[in-house]
């Protein structure tokens, strides 16, 4: 789904307008970060032209998901925190979508990820908002971070960790970092994998080359069995009319964000 197309939907389940992909009962629906273009204004290096839909779409997952952390249920882990969940992982959306855009911003070292996300959301705790999973089963994975071991038995994921990874950058320790998506891998080994599951995977936009992510939509209106075919069209007709809307713009994001990775 284009990132755009996520940026509406999202916004649709917080102001509840109908959309047969936004869910009408959001566990935390009021919550929800639907950012602007006015949340950014304190990042002159950012240019404006660059905050896009795609953008907004992109940080308004992650603001969702790094402000609502700590209502993360452990039994359940993060994964209801927002009604769209990436199954592509958020370091494969963020070098793709966003990076280029940051790197006139982020150049000096004196931002980082985390800052912008506090900045954007107004957040006076950010600092403090924590992810959760319950602590039990574990399935063992190969990849490495520092306090691996205590957050694993911690069953806890620090949002500005989790930023300063997902950046590849620690700005108190003033050193790069691996870039990894530690949402992603949290909820692989301390649950069944879904946030993020398909790792780098993605899928093109409709009738295009263009690769967008790919997200899973949860907690839509129930359906009777006797609706069911119609609500499963209504599905299928929404997300090719998002397609077809966003095509074209998708398609001309890429390629400017391709000749900037160049030069």
């Amino acid at each position: 789904m284009p990132l755009e197309a996520v940026l509406q939907i999202l916004s649709d389940a917080k102001s509840k307008t109908k959309n047969p992909l936004a869910s009408p009962g959001a566990l935390y629906g009021p919550k929800l970060q639907i950012l602007t273009k006015d949340n950014f204004k304190s990042f002159s290096k950012i240019k404006a032209s660059d905050i896009t839909d795609e953008f907004l779409g992109f940080f308004s997952i992650l603001a969702s998901y790094c402000t609502l952390a700590s209502f993360s249920d452990p039994k359940q882990g993060p994964k209801h925190l927002i009604p769209i969940m990436p199954r592509t992982d958020l370091v494969t959306q963020y070098n793709k979508f966003i990076a280029p855009k940051l790197k006139d911003q982020l150049s000096d070292k004196t931002t980082n990820l985390f800052d912008i996300i506090k900045a954007a959301t107004g957040s006076s705790n950010l600092e403090l908002q924590t992810f959760k999973w319950a602590t039990g089963t574990i399935t063992p994975i190969k990849d490495d971070w520092t306090g691996k071991a205590d957050d694993i038995k911690a069953g806890t994921l620090q949002v500005w960790k989790f930023l300063n990874y997902l950046q590849g950058y620690d700005k108190l320790g003033k050193k790069p970092l691996p870039q990894m998506d530690l949402l992603t891998l949290m909820d692989k080994t301390m649950r069944h994998g879904q946030i993020g599951g398909l790792g780098n995977h993605m899928e093109d936009v409709l009738g295009t080359k263009k690769l967008v992510p790919i997200f899973e939509f949860r907690e839509l209106a129930p359906v009777l069995g006797s609706a069911l075919a119609t609500t499963l069209g209504s599905y299928e007709d929404t997300t090719i009319a998002f397609h077809k809307q966003f095509s074209k713009r998708s398609i001309e994001i890429g390629e400017e964000a391709d000749i900037l990775q160049e030069e």
